[in-house]
């Protein structure tokens, strides 16, 4: 990968949860049309590939394949012959030209003063050589504008310079493993009529020809880079300030330590003399080099292309195993393995070996340059080039119009564990070459996998490679080639220019941006009255507590949040009423096993649960079942029992949101280890089934289990509508439950349970809570933010949900204080009867349902006190780009630093029936924060809430709901579908 150019990225309790508070990240693809063939891909690769063999033979026995050298050379024909021994046709090397070649010779250097020293350097890439050994001066150009040269006018003369610097290299960063997934956002591109984004290379290279034109004009002596890697590892770049031009002044790469060191005397005003010696070989002519090229010959359209690649060149300081022998022989095995499974792809796949890459993306260039009149032709371009880590997805590099179909196409490949897509950029690989002249280029976006010390250094050998990793990276090469091939159309363009700041005009002069200014205005306030939202937080919890849908304490909280919204001086604040069939208060809930030996169990009343009417005892009966058809073996042998709802399950923790697969839900809950993608309405259909056959069999209890550990309970409601359950049902804690299933399969084991609750018998009026910020241009269009204000009632509902409900009055405190003017009315609504099945939003949509086209989007927070880390979009395609223009000033916010948005399908909160009704609803992706022990269960505190995130979500909410109100139309909506199995 050219340094030249950087990447800018770089039981049955458990389907309960996921049925109410999950739900599927995704459609499940098993009819996805390119299921049997990607199964067969996978599977060729991870049993017979030949990845690692081909890649020791390019790394040992051609070695480096610096550009224009014979090794190069070698590689071309090597690979063009194994392309078609394996079956691809046309395989064939392309031509270019390059100016001048250049040869590695020796490199030396030593401190000579103030004591002598010995260094290890590396000639960088077409540099020219000393005249001799040379000394001189070491001089800091320490210099961050161009206006600030004229300082070292005069004073150079002889020198060697250095000019970075130097970042520590030990004690090492503590290794962050979701630190490449965390990134914040980047820029998005511009919008028509903006200056486009620019390109930072452009910038680079700007900047470092005026750095080098002044330092010939001053006669600077030798350059010594800091290579910025520890134990002594070099780096490699080029120093050309024209394609393949010889470098102006001697530069070399110096160790880390080496550089550290010299940098380390400077500071101490130790005067430092360096020698430093190079001899390199320069090539006196043009000559030509090679892109490798085969394919496999689409059998219905086979003008029409889909490209995948890697370049073959390399550094030359070890032998290119990870930059990029890999990728390149992962598009060999890609290619090995399409052309022996023979599955005849509609579309021609071509492999390209792109020459070049390291002095700044030449050969795709020439590749682009010479097939100009066939780019509309190719569909689109996918290249591996970021070593040997697995492929964790890919980036689209701007390329909005292409989500969907790719996530189609990624859609079956579950055994690899891809994450989302990204929309990311990287302006260090070839796909930019397409992408710039408007085919959609794409990048596998990789783990890191020491790509850091192996990158263009002496460590970059085939010991390196990650074996299994090469293998996952092919597989998606392969998988994803053909699938793209086979869609009926072609991959959609980007109108262009779009991204290259040289193809467009930039203003004279930035123009101030109001939306900004407030948006920092708004940033600060929030952070300010933070301990008007702890306050808030902490009467809700202490002083009201848990606020269970119909009681007495949820209408307290309900008159006190309306309360709060006019008291900080919002409009039209009032309590919307709806009902529900009966109220239900807590009683206790005991149990003892009797049989075979007696025990306390805990256990906590589900919701809705009726009574037992004192103590029931009974033989405990663990029931397993999957489908209705599993129940018929239990009819008859149930009476008077202690039911067993489901086998325990072995847990996991929830994984970090960003790093889980793109068919998994993020929601941090603990999953069942191996659990398979659920359809949860089907699974509700059974759940009902089997309670009804409990009633019918008179059973005395039924036990479901808390998938938490260490006597944590869990709560949600086992009927629908606030009707009384068909029969008593307690949740036990774990521990408890894994025993009796142990007992009871082992033999007889008796328990004794007594479970009271009452219902009220009667309908009960509830509210939501409703206030607005009213719009001064469109005040009858709406943004909403929400949360829930009710919760269960073994804890507090600190975080669950408190403190969304707490962010929400905090973004209409600060919005209403900074006196913001919205084009929009942004409304606040605090939902009740979402712990039951989402309720409340489901009443407040059904009382709205003639505003709800003029309703631009809703966003929920509602997963805990985890940070905020992005907005999940609920797989609204049509609103991506136009959302992260909205959010990207949370991405600049240092302190805040928002990823981009998530198309991921989430159910489980208040935003589902707005988006069921067709309005954009959102809802705040967040880190995990213990939110899987805490939910639902008597941990459910003020102590545990994480004061600086929940701050921060407010912040997020704030700023989404006052960009959102300005943007010029109401948000795109999705095509509305069935209703989702999460409802």
């Amino acid at each position: 990968m050219s340094l030249r150019r950087f990447s800018v990225l770089v039981c049955g309790l458990i389907f309960v949860l996921v049925a109410e508070r999950g739900g599927l990240a995704r459609p499940v693809d098993e009819k996805s049309p390119f299921a049997a063939a990607d199964a067969q891909i996978l599977s060729e690769i991870r049993e017979h590939s030949e990845a690692a063999a081909n890649l020791e033979y390019l790394s040992d026995s051609i070695g480096a394949r610096l550009t224009g050298s014979p090794q190069l050379k070698q590689a071309n024909e090597w690979t063009r012959d194994m392309f078609a021994k394996y079956g691809a046709v046309n395989a064939h090397l392309e031509g270019w030209t390059m100016e001048r070649s250049w040869t590695r010779g020796k490199a030396s250097a030593r401190i000579v003063s103030p004591t002598e020293h010995p260094l290890t350097i590396a000639a960088a890439g077409w540099s020219p050589s000393t005249p001799g050994a040379i000394a001189g001066p070491v001089v800091y150009f320490d210099v961050k504008e161009k206006k600030d040269f004229a300082k070292f006018h005069g004073k150079l003369k002889g020198a060697i310079v250095i000019y970075q610097e130097p970042a520590s290299l030990s004690p090492p960063k503590p290794d962050d493993p979701h630190a490449q997934l965390s990134r914040p956002m980047q820029q998005p591109p511009a919008r028509i009529g903006e200056p486009p984004v620019e390109d930072p290379y452009e910038a680079f290279l700007k900047g470092a020809k005026e750095r080098t034109e002044f330092w010939k004009q001053e006669g600077v002596a030798a350059v010594l880079r800091d290579s910025n890697k520890p134990h002594a590892l070099l780096n490699m770049t080029d120093v050309s300030l024209a394609r393949y031009d010889i470098g102006p002044i001697p530069t070399a790469f110096i160790t880390g330590e080496g550089y550290r060191l010299i940098f380390r005397m400077l500071q101490r005003h130790l005067p430092v003399q360096v020698e430093v010696e190079m001899t390199n070989a320069i090539g006196g002519k043009p000559m030509e080099v090679y892109n490798t090229v085969a394919e496999i010959r689409g059998s219905e359209k086979p003008d029409e292309v889909v490209i995948i690649g890697g370049h073959l060149d390399s550094w030359d300081l070890a032998t290119g195993s990870t930059d990029n022998g890999t990728g390149s022989m992962a598009v060999l095995e890609a290619a090995r393995a399409l052309a022996k499974l023979n599955l005849k792809p509609k579309r021609t796949i071509r492999f390209v070996l792109f020459s070049g890459e390291e002095q700044g993306l030449y050969g795709s260039q020439e590749y682009v340059k010479a097939h100009k009149n066939d780019l509309d032709k190719i569909s689109a371009v996918l290249v591996h080039d970021t070593g040997t880590g697995r492929v964790l997805t890919l980036g689209l590099h701007d390329n909005y119009q292409d989500r969907e179909l790719v996530d189609q196409v990624l859609g079956p490949l579950h055994e690899l564990k891809l994450l989302e897509p990204r929309m990311a950029r990287s302006f260090g690989t070839d796909h930019l070459s397409f992408d710039e002249v408007g085919v959609p280029g794409f990048f596998c976006i990789q783990q890191r996998a020491e790509y850091n010390l192996t990158h263009h250094s002496q460590s970059d050998t085939f010991d390196k490679v990650w074996k299994d990793d090469l293998n996952q990276g092919a597989q998606v090469l392969a998988a994803w080639a053909y699938n793209t091939a086979n869609l009926p159309d072609m991959l959609p363009r980007r109108p262009l220019p779009y991204t290259t700041a040289k193809d467009a005009k930039k203003e004279e002069a930035a123009k101030p941006d109001p939306v900004a200014e407030m948006d920092a205005k708004i940033l600060e306030q929030v952070k300010t009255d933070e301990p008007a939202l702890k306050a808030d937080l902490m009467y809700l919890t202490e002083h009201i507590g848990p606020r269970l849908t119909g009681s007495a304490k949820l209408d307290q909280a309900s008159h006190w949040t309306a309360e709060q919204f006019k008291a900080a001086g919002l409009s039209n604040v009032h309590l919307e009423d709806w009902t529900i069939a009966n109220s239900w208060t807590r009683g206790p809930a005991t149990g003892r096993l009797i049989v075979p030996s007696e025990q306390t169990l805990t256990l906590a009343a589900a919701g809705w649960s009726p009574s037992t009417n004192g103590p029931v005892r009974g033989p405990v009966v663990g029931v397993t079942f999957e489908k209705i058809e599993d129940l018929e073996p239990y009819k008859g042998k149930l009476k008077g029992a202690i039911v067993l709802f489901g086998r325990p399950r072995t847990m996991e923790p929830p994984e970090f949101p960003l790093a889980t697969p793109w068919d998994k839900s993020t929601i941090p809950l603990a999953h069942a280890v191996n659990e398979m993608p659920l359809d949860p309405a089907a699974y509700r259909q059974i759940r009902l089934a089997a309670m009804k056959m409990f009633a019918e069999e008179r059973v005395n209890a039924v036990l479901i289990a808390s998938e938490k550990e260490f006597g944590l309970l869990n709560m949600s409601v086992q009927s629908r509508d606030y009707q009384a359950a068909l029969v008593p049902v307690a949740y036990s804690v774990r521990e408890n439950y894994e025993e009796l299933w142990h007992l009871q399969e082992e033999g007889r084991a008796e328990a004794e349970v007594n479970i009271e609750g009452s219902l009220s018998g009667k309908p009960v009026q509830v509210y939501n809570t409703v206030a607005e910020i009213t719009g001064t241009e469109k005040p009858d269009e709406v943004v909403i933010l929400g949360a829930h204000l009710d919760s269960w009632d073994l804890g507090t509902g600190a975080t669950d949900n408190g403190t969304g409900s707490t962010a929400v009055l905090a973004a209409a405190r600060a919005l209403q204080k900074v006196g913001v003017k919205p084009k929009r009315t942004i409304r606040f609504v605090l939902f009740t009867g979402e712990e039951q099945g989402l309720n409340g939003s489901r009443a407040y949509v059904k009382a709205h349902k003639d505003e709800l086209p003029k309703i631009s989007g809703v966003l929920v927070h509602d997963t805990g006190t985890g940070k905020v880390l992005t907005i999940g979009l609920m797989g609204n395609y049509g609103a991506r780009e136009t959302i992260d223009h909205a959010l990207y000033p949370l991405a600049k916010a240092k302190e805040i630093g928002l990823v981009e948005p998530s198309l991921r399908r989430e159910g489980g909160s208040d935003h589902v029936p707005f988006d069921e009704a067709g309005v954009p609803g959102f809802w705040c992706v967040q880190d995990v924060a213990d939110y899987d022990k805490m939910h639902h269960s008597q941990a459910d505190r003020l102590e545990h809430v994480r004061w600086d995130d929940l701050t921060e979500g407010a912040q997020v909410l704030a700023v989404f709901a006052y960009n959102v109100a300005q943007l010029p139309e109401l948000l795109p909506r999705k095509p509305l579908k069935e209703k989702k199995a999460d409802q």
